[in-house]
């Protein structure tokens, strides 16, 4: 008998965001079964950092897919790997995770992954090779980002957001770049929203990858983010560095290279430039939006699964 894989909404303290949710929803409107909502969740989920229980049984008819973290396995995945098997879509798993989440696996007979990250994937393949592992490519809601004007009818010249600050500091431009930054309180952007709006009216923003600006995180892994595929969606030229997944995806690399030794005149030139730069961001978006929807992962996760032997709908 096969088993249907139903997925568990992830869980959402009050008042916050998780971009898991997104994935979730996807999965809802591919048709992808789900498990019905759980109103004591919210009573038992600060249990789960500390539990580190044993699998009790696991249900012959169902598997529950779970959307995780590197760094927060056993709560995301709490309390469903006590009585069912796990399927786990996983962000974040950089290398000072891979060994526990390796262990975790074998605890709890994990038999299918999906990992984000290329160099994971392959790090646990080798760690747990009975596990069909497979990678699953970073992706967004495509619908929530606007193509914006042409470049050379936007307001804003360079739009700062995220750790990519680390790198390049903005209050060191020329006074004529007109900079909006999210370091500044004032300037709003504390919506994704508002980010989108600001991105559809930016011409130059930064994109690089945690092996850039946090290397000693990254510890050697180079994967794509959401923040590409936003700024491509944007049609906003991007000066950075593109992971070798998005370039794999693509198939061409669509990121201005920063010069960082030069940054303040390169980014002059290219305001100077900008309508050269619209073929390149027109190109950008129309690749975002056939390749960079979560909907196409969840077509490939599925097709995955069923060829594993899984239902899913």
């Amino acid at each position: 008998m096969m088993k249907i894989v139903k997925a568990v909404k992830p869980f959402i303290y009050e008042n916050n965001s998780n971009f898991k949710l997104a994935v979730y929803q996807k999965w809802k409107e591919c048709g992808g079964a789900v498990v019905p909502s759980r109103p004591l969740e919210k009573y038992y989920e600060r249990l789960a950092y500390h539990l580190d229980l044993p699998t009790l049984y696991q249900n012959s008819k169902e598997a529950r897919l779970r959307f995780v973290e590197g760094a927060s396995l056993r709560f995301d995945t709490f309390p469903d790997y006590l009585g069912y098997e796990i399927i786990p879509v996983i962000w974040d798993c950089w290398p000072r995770y891979v060994e526990n989440m390796a262990k975790w696996f074998h605890k709890h007979k994990v038999q299918t992954a999906f990992f984000t990250s290329s160099q994971t994937a392959e790090r646990m393949r080798s760690l747990c090779p009975n596990v069909n592992i497979n990678h699953l490519p970073e992706a967004i809601e495509t619908e929530l980002y606007h193509a914006g004007k042409p470049l050379s009818e936007r307001s804003i010249d360079y739009l700062e957001f995220g750790r990519c600050s680390r790198i390049l500091d903005s209050t060191q431009f020329d006074k004529s770049i007109n900079v909006l930054s999210s370091r500044n309180e004032r300037t709003g952007l504390k919506t994704r929203a508002q980010l989108a709006d600001a991105l559809a009216d930016s011409k130059i923003t930064i994109a690089l990858t945690r092996l850039d600006n946090q290397p000693e995180l990254a510890e050697g892994i180079d994967t794509l983010t959401q923040r590409y595929w936003e700024c491509m969606l944007s049609g906003v030229v991007i000066l950075g560095r593109a992971p070798q997944e998005l370039i794999d995806i693509i198939g061409y690399d669509p990121v201005v290279h920063l010069d960082l030794d030069n940054a303040n005149a390169q980014i002059l030139d290219i305001l100077s430039h900008i309508s050269d730069y619209q073929e390149m961001v027109n190109r950008n978006r129309k690749s975002a939006l056939e390749h960079g929807d979560w909907k196409l992962r969840i077509k490939q996760m599925i097709e995955v699964l069923e060829k594993s032997g899984y239902e899913c709908k």
